[in-house]
């Protein structure tokens, strides 16, 4: 829904990096605390509800915009280096994950892919060139069965300093026998093909897996064309009280996203605080429902 007139006259719908900004988990404050904020606040100010829909998931973020005045007086301060990194790598991470969720189920594959003392390429750049060549073999076997090309992502992972050896998770369509596809890779003897399992969070859980760098470093690619993760805005779906009904206690988060919400289900939700303009990041996980079973349910009540 796009703002009415008088709500874009009066705010300012900039983007900031709102996620770190509201740094403080609401959990660490006492009741009366967060009772004292909710009385005291005197910005002015207005709530989006942002939501990031990728496959089955839904994520709504729910930010405060401010007037022109205030946003002037409560400007971001520039980053330093290594807080920009931690930044562009969280949201590196997010992109990742909602890119999964957004193209592959529970029909597609995931490869690992080791390569043996022979095998082990010289660069990390001719590691890749491997993939490439293993997703050339199985994109000939699916043009033999008149299939499109495959969807996939891929991460590489390595660290020569910390002897972790070159080796590749590769997330890639299905339509291929598992047996067909581990025999086209012939750099290694430990190459493993596993059907993707989603749970409530769909493929969150691998992706964040994939994604983290505990031990080494990571990077990942992907084929042209996959879907994007759908984005929108809404500068009405919660009021100012929903959202101090929300802070006030959180237990209403999951009565008012699943009445705003239909046809998902809530699965759970953060808030966060920012000590300096007292307001409040509320960041919410849901999934679509599944009709079909829920059809199935009432035909056998």
């Amino acid at each position: 829904m796009r703002p009415n007139k008088s709500t874009k006259k009066k705010y300012t719908d900039k983007e900031y990096d709102y996620e770190s900004l509201y740094d403080t988990p609401i959990n660490q404050l006492e009741e009366k605390e967060i009772e004292n904020l909710l009385r005291t606040n005197s910005i002015d100010h207005h709530y989006v509800a942002k939501t990031i829909s990728a496959g089955n998931m839904l994520e709504v973020e729910l930010y405060p915009i401010f007037n022109k005045k205030d946003f002037q007086e409560f400007k971001v301060k520039r980053k330093s280096r290594k807080a920009q990194k931690n930044l562009n790598d969280r949201n590196s991470r997010k992109q990742f994950i909602r890119l999964i969720n957004s193209n592959f189920t529970k029909d597609d594959y995931i490869m690992h892919l080791t390569y043996s003392n022979e095998n082990l390429p010289p660069s990390i750049e001719d590691a890749e060139k491997e993939v490439y060549k293993l997703i050339r073999k199985i994109n000939y076997r699916r043009k033999k069965k008149k299939l499109q090309n495959a969807k996939y992502i891929y991460v590489t992972e390595y660290d020569l300093q910390k002897k972790i050896r070159v080796h590749h998770h590769l997330i890639i369509d299905g339509g291929i026998d598992r047996k067909v596809m581990k025999d086209l890779w012939t750099n290694g003897i430990r190459t493993k093909v596993e059907e993707l399992e989603p749970d409530e969070y769909e493929l969150s859980g691998l992706a964040n897996y994939l994604s983290k760098d505990p031990k080494g470093k990571k990077r990942w690619k992907s084929s042209k064309g996959l879907k994007k993760p759908k984005e929108r805005k809404s500068y009405t779906s919660f009021s100012k009280k929903k959202i101090r009904n929300m802070i006030a206690d959180d237990t209403n988060v999951s009565v008012y996203m699943n009445s705003n919400y239909k046809s998902k289900t809530y699965l759970d939700h953060e808030i966060r605080y920012n000590k300096v303009n007292h307001m409040y990041y509320i960041y919410v996980r849901m999934r679509k429902k599944d009709f079909t079973e829920k059809k199935n349910v009432r035909r056998n009540i």
